[in-house]
């Protein structure tokens, strides 16, 4: 990101990212540092930013496919179904006037990504199920109550037994969703984006000096 031969233009570049941040974030924040139209400028800046980063890393990630392809690697068979289905979906959604919205494009949503995602997410269930067995064992310290409330969760929010259930512990499971499930998913959350916000700024500096 820096250039490692001047010491001056990468403390530069590093002032025009935090100050550009800072208006971002206090405008966020309802803090007036600069003009709203300032602001909005810069964000709307950092989303054309944004998607030119998405473009760069789809142009490596076909790069790194094709040369793994051409060298005859090892799975290079998986390398080139990822292109060739990369293909067909950039090219059915150039190809439809309605671009995204076509019929070829809704078609390959419904018919190939959306059941690809719910594969996924079956497979996290049981990935989820194999570590509760393996961690959340009774015996070990608080094992009896991470596994009673993994239980519970699952039991009321599986719909074939949601019907057979108490309508009390359906709402005591709600509750504890909406309020210490949730306010302690809000804390990691933060807690997260703080340690990200300070590894970057640590990063920046670093690289500057």
């Amino acid at each position: 990101m820096f250039s490692s031969r001047s010491g001056w233009l990468n403390r530069i570049v590093l002032l025009i990212v935090l100050v550009n941040a800072g208006i971002v974030v206090s405008s966020r924040l309802g803090l007036a540092l600069a003009p709203p139209e300032a602001a909005t400028t810069l964000y709307g800046w950092a989303l054309l930013l944004g998607g030119f980063a998405i473009i760069l890393g789809i142009a490596n990630a076909v790069r790194f496919h094709l040369v793994r392809v051409q060298r005859g690697q090892r799975e290079w068979l998986l390398s080139l179904l990822l292109l060739i289905v990369f293909a067909l979906v950039v090219g059915a959604g150039i190809s439809s006037p309605e671009g995204t919205t076509g019929l070829l494009s809704e078609w390959v949503f419904d018919a190939v990504l959306a059941p690809g995602q719910a594969t996924l997410f079956a497979l996290t269930g049981v990935f989820l199920l194999s570590a509760a067995y393996h961690f959340l064992r009774i015996g070990r310290p608080g094992g009896v109550w991470i596994t009673a409330g993994a239980l519970l969760m699952l039991l009321v929010q599986t719909p074939f037994l949601y019907e057979i259930v108490p309508e009390s512990l359906v709402d005591l499971v709600d509750w504890l969703l909406t309020w210490p499930v949730m306010a302690a998913m809000r804390g990691i959350l933060l807690g997260g984006a703080l340690a990200v916000l300070f590894i970057s700024l640590r990063l920046i500096v670093n690289n500057a000096k």
